[in-house]
């Protein structure tokens, strides 16, 4: 009698295999963006930098890089999430030192990025927002999409010109 033999592959000698299980790779669409954009399928900078829209070489890569440094501080300094203990952060009972005077400086030249962007108009800082700070992992926005299936009309090539005016700005 005994338990019941537990299910999966077994070696020649009957033991459970050990063998390592593949991965999921997600959906057909799934991978087929990944084939298409690579890592950078991530977020709208990264598709419009894989499609050339940045333009080419190491300018195109500057402004990726620009672009995911505005993103991560602008969520850093403005993401809100679940509420949590001073007495049991995730730290887990060890001591995390911030470098405070970092921080603030990193905030600092975001929020003077920010109003960089801002003063060139409603249409700029609404692009720039669309293209660099939205989180847009899978598609989005729609001006973009558009250009990335080679679709687009004058509006949707504005859109992008007033996107890559702020982050030119920013440099």
């Amino acid at each position: 009698m005994g338990r019941p033999r537990k299910a999966g592959k077994r070696t020649k000698s009957g033991r459970l295999s050990r063998a390592r299980v593949n991965f999921d790779k997600g959906t057909e669409r799934a991978q087929a963006m990944q084939a298409l954009y690579g890592p950078d399928g991530c977020d709208a900078i990264g598709r419009a930098y894989q499609n050339g829209l940045l333009g080419r070489g190491n300018e195109a890569k500057a402004l990726l890089d620009m672009a995911r440094k505005v993103s991560r501080l602008y969520w850093r300094a403005y993401e809100t999430g679940a509420v949590r203990s001073c007495i049991a952060d995730r730290s887990f009972g060890t001591i995390v030192d911030l470098d405070h005077a970092r921080i603030k400086q990193q905030e600092e030249w975001l929020t003077e990025s920010l109003r960089i962007v801002d003063r060139m108009g409603r249409n700029v800082r609404r692009s720039f927002d669309q293209l660099v700070i939205d989180v847009n992992p899978d598609c989005g926005p729609v001006w973009l999409d558009s250009l990335l299936a080679r679709k687009a009309g004058q509006g949707e090539r504005d859109k992008l010109r007033e996107a890559l005016d702020g982050l030119e700005a920013l440099f």
